[in-house]
Formats: structure tokens, C-alpha cells, sequence
């Protein structure tokens, strides 16, 4: 009864304020140089993984790997709007946490960036399953 019970739980492993250098703006000149966006993400497991009974990093989704990941795909890449980056990066991580868990996770990512603007704090756009 007590494994039926765990097999209809799920969890999600939540990455908050991931702060990526990326080279972001509408203009060139403002894509030359990195700046620093905070993402948020959600990764939702349709049932608990099995690290929550054996306590393996291998039957999970190692966020220190995955985070990297994502740093090297934006080096390789600039973005005008962070609409098309969080497009971008919602379509990698699909891609790499199927890689690494061989099952489909529900994602939610929000991305927010601090605008040089006088009367604008934050912008965020996010972008889910």
C-alpha cells in the first residue's frame, strides 16, 4: 500500500533565480555585452522519483548539470526579446531533461531582465506546458 501511495504522488524540482550572463537587447550595441537575466523554472515529474526513496542522484535531475547547460546554450547564442529567449530555452530544456530522465517533465519558465528604463523595475515573460 505504502509504494501504491508514493506512485500516485508527484513532486516538481524548482530552480529559482538562476541568473544567467546573456547577450540580450533589441539593438546590436546592447547585445554586445552580456547582461544578467533570472530565470525561474519548474520541472514537474508525472510521479516521484525514485530519489526520493534511495537518495541517487542518478534517478533525479541533477541542477547543477542541467544549470550549466543552460549557461553554454545562451553563450552560443544573442537574443533580441526575451519572449524568443524563453521560447529558446523552454524548446532546450524539453529536449536535455528528456535526455536525462528518458519521460516527458511538465516545464514552466518565466524570465525576467532589468530594463534600462526610469520607470521600469523588471520585465518577465514565462512560458509553460
Amino acid at each position: 500500500p505504502a509504494l501504491l501511495s508514493f506512485c500516485r504522488m508527484n513532486g516538481q524540482l524548482i530552480l529559482e533565480k538562476l541568473n544567467l550572463a546573456v547577450k540580450l537587447g533589441y539593438s546590436a550595441e546592447e547585445r554586445s555585452l552580456p547582461q544578467w537575466v533570472s530565470v525561474k523554472i519548474k520541472l514537474s515529474f508525472p510521479h516521484l522519483p525514485a530519489a526520493c526513496i534511495d537518495d541517487n542522484l542518478d534517478n533525479t535531475l541533477c541542477y547543477a548539470t542541467l544549470s550549466e547547460a543552460l549557461q553554454k546554450f545562451c553563450d552560443e547564442r544573442s537574443f533580441k526579446l526575451i519572449e524568443a529567449l524563453a521560447y529558446q530555452l523552454y524548446q532546450f530544456l524539453k529536449k536535455k531533461t528528456l535526455e536525462m530522465r528518458q519521460e516527458r517533465l511538465a516545464i514552466f519558465l518565466s524570465i525576467s531582465k532589468n530594463p534600462q528604463l526610469p520607470k521600469l523595475e523588471q520585465a518577465s515573460f514565462s512560458i509553460c506546458d
